[in-house]
């Protein structure tokens, strides 16, 4: 052998594998940003949330009391482009509910479930969501409802919520992963049913017909 000629180490190099992992991570943070929606303008987008202010101040037999801003913390999770929270009372019975409606990117608006939120602020799971359906003129709504008990004060609730991307509202099990770069979301809380009287459903009713004008 020529002393100029260097053994065979037996050891493959290792330039290919770097390579494969770089691409691997590379298109795991693309598809991960897709999913979350995080590549998407912002442009036209606030302005679509400003219609928002169209709804209502009376829905039927319910009245706005109070004008909320979404609590800090779960606007910098959410990163909404625009969102609304009112405080509505029915006349008749005085009964009040609250209601957030929000739009933003698919990733952040699909996974802030309430079975999560609710569940670290001293709330209790007490019921297993079920699915609320709603015919309105125009559209088949459906909304998931679930019960829940504060601890500390044994005070029972329902939540109603549900997504679209500009059409109906869908009580679905992976929003997140539907073919869209935006979702609303809707999300209210009232006293469970009582007397035969449901205060989510009596405003649910009254609110979705003017939601299908606002995220058209």
């Amino acid at each position: 052998m020529s002393a100029t000629e260097s053994k065979p180490t037996g050891l493959p190099s290792r330039r290919p594998v770097i390579v494969v992992i770089m691409v691997l991570t590379l298109l795991t943070g693309i598809v991960h940003g897709v999913i979350d929606g995080r590549w998407t303008a912002n442009e036209n987008k606030r302005a679509r949330a400003e219609k928002f202010d169209q709804l209502p101040e009376k829905l039927g037999d319910w009245e706005l009391t109070k004008k909320s801003e979404l609590e800090e913390s779960a606007a910098q999770i959410l990163r909404p482009y625009g969102t609304i929270v009112r405080h509505y009372r029915h006349k008749p019975t005085g009964t009040e509910v609250n209601m957030a409606l929000l739009y933003g990117r698919r990733g952040p608006i699909a996974v802030h479930r309430p079975e999560i939120c609710y569940s670290s602020v001293g709330t209790r799971q007490t019921r297993k969501r079920s699915t609320e359906v709603l015919e309105t003129e125009n559209a088949v709504h459906s909304l998931w409802s679930v019960e829940f008990t504060r601890d500390a004060t044994l005070e029972t609730f329902e939540v109603w919520y549900g997504w679209s991307q500009g059409g109906e509202f869908v009580a679905a099990e992976s929003p997140r992963f539907w073919l869209t770069e935006d979702l609303y979301k809707v999300q209210l809380s009232g006293p469970i049913p009582e007397g035969g009287f449901d205060p989510c459903e009596s405003f649910v009713k009254e609110l979705l017909p003017q939601l299908e004008q606002l995220v058209q």
